[in-house]
């Protein structure tokens, strides 16, 4: 046992298994290496230059940003850019990221073949005691201190788009299953939620309307209690992997200690399960597990492990919650609006502009309108630059390994896809880091950011999985043409106005926590206080 900062004694990590990331020249699986080569595979599938680019840059942590803008800026050159990109990442990771098991070591895509063909599970049922409303469901969206539904939810569904804070296609969207409330009843629908119990999943949205669920997570009794006690208080089902047959076991603590499976390490095993649970049935499969740094990168492939093959083999709808702190293809409109808040004379572009924030080479209040790329066929797309560098690549890459699989799914494999942007929402995870926690405080200043609280998150992105689902027109539908396949998260997108707002969302977090204090009676006094001090010394010096 080593000893670690202060003297603690420090628990030696035990041998690595399960998915891992690719070793490096040295022998070492940091996530650097891994992370730039599935960068670099993916954009060398166009461009091989701009592969060696990445593969040779030596400060990656803190230029990786660039690279990602460049590979979008070289999908929209043309569709089939556009999927080359996206299939040369997801062959490079099941190429390269290994598996390992019993002292063995695999590559992730031999992993899945080799042990990929059998399970042990068994399967548990426990159907809810609820009941769906007399006269069907309703659209209902918590806001504040209400929750929002009919003429009352359209009408702040508008405020939202005419803001900036959604876009209109969004708006229509939700307003779709308002005036259509029949395609609510979900009990015909089956849902494999992939991290079921996810702060941000739509587990409680689906169950309260009626929805089957396919539920997979970790093998925790905790957690399985808490979704079986949802499940039972609602009108929906919920199935899920046992190790031990659900007739041997007497309770639901009983059932629970017995539920769930590791994505990490038992990922061949859950795909095989779920390739025979409810044959027949029509499946979505959601990607809604969520970890820190380099682990998301491996739980966002395990993931996709499972989703590949569903999508392939049982026709399935793979669904996902994108970041608006991403590089997006954007509408005209939204790029314009962007371009015209930035020119605006208002109380945060005044404050902010002649604050040290605004000085050059600091990298503050970058304008957020960027020029558009020129495809081969002539056609302009606009794309907006959302990434916070202090996210990480690795949060960078396992939110792009979501992109590629969608753009595979709907191009390569023809299925519908469900892939919308959800808004800047303040869960726990993101207000616990201080800063961020003062910058969100701080966001409303910059026009047309918004904060959404989570209940009002999970609302708003179960009804645009609902209604991708349900409406056979939704861009998302291979049926229905684009221009481009990045265009897939164009449509339907919450962004919280980071789209529409004057300066990048990079640039803003200081900023925002700046004009947060300074508005509070505290930092008012902390001003004028400063300004006193200043205005004494030059009268000092004066000698008034």
């Amino acid at each position: 046992m080593s000893l670690g900062k202060m003297g603690k004694p420090q628990r030696p990590k035990g041998p690595e298994v399960g998915l891992v990331f690719p070793t490096d020249k040295k022998g070492g699986r940091g996530s650097t290496f891994g992370n730039k080569g599935a960068w670099a595979a993916a954009v060398a599938a166009v461009d091989p230059a701009e592969g060696t680019k990445v593969e040779k840059e030596k400060s990656w942590r803190q230029k990786y940003t660039k690279y990602i803008v460049r590979q979008v800026q070289l999908g929209l050159n043309s569709p089939k850019n556009a999927v080359s990109i996206a299939q040369g990442g997801l062959d490079y990771c099941y190429k390269n990221f290994e598996f390992i098991r019993d002292g063995k070591t695999y590559k992730l895509g031999e992993a899945l073949e080799k042990f990929g063909g059998s399970h042990a599970f068994e399967t548990g049922v426990i159907e809810g005691d609820g009941k769906l409303p007399k006269f069907g469901p309703e659209c209902q969206v918590p806001y504040g201190k209400k929750v929002l539904k009919g003429e009352a939810l359209k009408a702040q569904l508008d405020k939202w788009a005419s803001y900036g804070t959604i876009e209109p296609s969004a708006r229509d969207a939700i307003t779709y299953l308002v005036d259509n409330p029949k395609v609510l009843d979900l009990s015909d629908k089956y849902f494999v939620l992939l991290g079921a119990g996810s702060a941000m999943g739509p587990l409680l949205t689906l169950l309260s309307l009626g929805a089957n669920i396919i539920a997979i997570d970790l093998d925790r009794q905790g957690i399985w209690e808490r979704l079986i006690r949802e499940t039972r208080n609602s009108p929906g089902t919920l199935i899920f992997p046992l190790k031990k047959k659900q007739s041997t076991l007497k309770s639901d603590a009983e059932i629970a200690a017995q539920a769930g499976g590791n994505l990490f390490t038992d990922t061949p095993e859950i795909r095989a399960w779920l390739m025979g649970v409810e044959r027949g049935k029509d499946l979505v499969v959601g990607a809604y597990a969520y970890l820190d740094g380099e682990l998301h990168v491996k739980v966002s492939l395990a993931m996709d492990a499972i989703i590949r093959d569903l999508t392939k083999m049982r026709k399935a709808t793979p669904a996902y919650l994108c970041t608006p702190t991403d590089v997006h293809v954007i509408t005209k409109e939204a790029h314009d609006a962007a371009a015209k808040e930035y020119k605006k004379i208002n109380f945060t572009n005044v404050v902010s502009r002649l604050s040290p924030f605004a000085l050059p080479g600091t990298g503050y209040l970058v304008k957020n309108a960027l020029d558009p790329v020129k495809a081969e066929d002539g056609e302009e797309l606009y794309l907006v630059d959302g990434i916070v560098g202090r996210q990480g690549p690795n949060y960078a890459l396992a939110k792009r390994i979501q992109h590629w699989r969608a753009v595979v799914a709907r191009e390569v494999d023809k299925v519908n896809v469900s892939s919308n942007i959800a808004p800047s929402t303040a869960t726990v995870s993101v207000t616990s880091n201080k800063l961020f926690a003062l910058a969100y405080k701080g966001f409303h200043f910059f026009a047309p950011l918004e904060v959404f609280q989570q209940e009002t998150s999970n609302a708003v992105m179960a009804a645009m999985l609902i209604h991708d689902i349900r409406n056979p027109k939704v861009p998302s539908n291979p049926k229905n043409k684009l221009r481009n396949p990045l265009e897939l998260f164009t449509y339907g997108s919450l962004h919280g106005g980071v789209w529409r707002m004057a300066y990048k969302i990079d640039s803003i977090g200081e900023p925002a926590a700046f004009l947060y204090l300074f508005t509070t009676p505290l930092g008012m006094m902390i001003v004028v206080a400063f300004w006193a001090i200043v205005l004494g010394i030059i009268k000092g010096y004066a000698g008034f």
